[in-house]
């Protein structure tokens, strides 16, 4: 009886150990992975969903590499640079485009050069590559790239008897056009609209826009001025049309009162709701808007519009777009040919379709805007509305400029300088001339000193 006993333990913990070992195993799907890397990304729950959805398709396509998702919503880049300090950085993620400069100088993030001079990281959108000197390093390109845009609710605009906003750009709206029609849609909790007797800019019940100050440098390309020039050398802050666009925008808070100020802003609903509901008749933001836009057009029966923004004296949209860089940690470089298969993964249009065809992303290769049978395979969803190609796509070929972002070195040093005078003119406390030319640019003469040219108000 004692062998039996003996026997039936035996078999019991031989089976316990297979039991044990198998479950282990469950949590990357059973298989037995070799390389495990680490990308680390922002975002709400459906860029969480999305990216985390991206990343299991790899997983599950690549035995012996295995991807881990690292979501980071709050002090992303203080995150990045303490674990920096202690050598536990990740191997790729998102990163901030203002901040890349610093470190692709210091070593911290990955030059991918060979990549894209082999062509084996595909044929992406020229502007969408971060190089900030002729020559030089290559942190990255954007994962995808991005437009500004003007979304609406058709619905309102069909109550209300107004015509939606174009959706070429050649047919813009002016700069009056467009405050006409955001004082149409600007009404107080009387009715009243502004320039009316009685209305109260302080009991707004719609607004007719929202959202400039965030895209404010896309407004000063639209009146031909602009942070720096194309070449990296001349500052313009101080030119005259830059100047004029600063005041136009903090004017539509303050002057025309069709658009919430900093102090309103919290008072406002989440995008969605808030054309949903007709708290904000137009809204300004970039094409990365769909993703939540789009569930809202799916759950909700938004009746989403898309336009192209109002001309100055031109109409350009400023391109935009999150660059996945790869950390100089010891596992990325250790483990380069699998950090290189799931970067050149995760950056091809074709892998990342959901997230494209969900709103979140848009292309990052030229030949996904031209031809047609790629047109229709990542636009022909229940959220784009049939504008879309003209709106937006056709907008982000033809009528792009360039971010400073993508070249200018000195980006995240002269930020420093520019927000907090840029702030003064959303908050009222100074005229746009005033903070520019007496608070801005003394302050960037004096970090940079003779670095740079300096266009002067005339």
């Amino acid at each position: 009886m004692r062998f039996i006993r003996q026997f039936f333990t035996v078999i019991v913990f031989v089976l316990s150990v297979i039991f044990i070992a198998g479950c282990s195993g469950s949590e990357t799907g059973g298989k037995e992975k070799g390389v495990s890397l680490t990308m680390t990304y922002w975002g709400g729950p459906l860029e969480k969903e999305s990216v985390e959805a991206l990343i299991k398709t790899f997983n599950d396509q690549h035995d012996d590499i295995h991807v881990k998702a690292q979501q980071v919503n709050e002090g992303y880049i203080e995150k990045l640079t303490s674990q920096a300090a202690s050598n536990k950085l990740p191997d790729l993620g998102y990163f901030p485009e203002g901040s890349l400069p610093a470190w692709v100088e210091n070593g911290r993030i990955k030059d991918v050069s060979e990549l894209y001079e082999s062509g084996e990281i595909g044929n992406k959108l020229s502007y969408s590559i971060f190089q900030f000197e002729e020559g030089g390093p290559i942190g990255g390109s954007s994962v995808a790239n991005e437009t500004n845009n003007i979304y609406y609710n058709k619905q309102f605009f069909d109550e209300q008897g107004v015509d939606y906003p174009p959706t070429k750009a050649e047919d813009a709206w002016t700069w009056e056009e467009f405050i006409e029609v955001a004082r149409k849609f600007t009404v107080d909790r009387e009715g009243n609209h502004p320039g009316e007797s009685g209305f109260d800019p302080k009991n707004i019940e719609t607004y007719g826009i929202s959202n400039f100050t965030y895209f404010y440098e896309n407004f000063l390309l639209l009146n031909e001025g602009g942070i720096i020039s194309e070449d990296g050398k001349t500052i313009l802050l101080g030119s005259k049309n830059t100047i004029d666009a600063l005041q136009a925008i903090q004017d539509l808070m303050y002057v025309e009162n069709v658009m919430p100020k900093p102090s309103q802003l919290s008072t406002l609903p989440a995008t969605d709701t808030a054309l949903l509901t007709g708290r904000v008749a137009m809204n300004i933001d970039g094409q990365w808007a769909m993703q939540e836009l789009g569930k809202a057009k799916k759950e909700k029966s938004l009746d989403l519009g898309i336009g192209v923004l109002p001309k100055m004296k031109k109409a350009v949209t400023l391109t935009t777009g999150t660059p996945i860089v790869v950390f100089n940690s010891d596992n990325a470089n250790e483990n380069w040919e699998e950090t290189k298969t799931f970067l050149t993964f995760i950056m091809d249009p074709e892998n990342s379709l959901p997230l494209i065809q969900g709103g979140l992303w848009m292309p990052n290769e030229e030949s996904w805007y031209t031809d047609e049978e790629l047109i229709k395979k990542w636009t022909n969803t229940e959220i784009h509305p049939e504008e879309y190609k003209e709106a937006v796509i056709e907008w982000g070929l033809n009528h792009v400029v360039q971010n400073p972002n993508y070249y200018w070195g000195d980006r995240s040093k002269a930020s420093t300088i520019i927000n907090p005078g840029l702030d003064q003119i959303w908050n009222n406390q100074k005229p746009a001339k005033d903070a520019i030319l007496d608070d801005i640019l003394p302050k960037l003469k004096d970090e940079f000193g003779d670095k740079y040219e300096y266009v002067e108000y005339e």
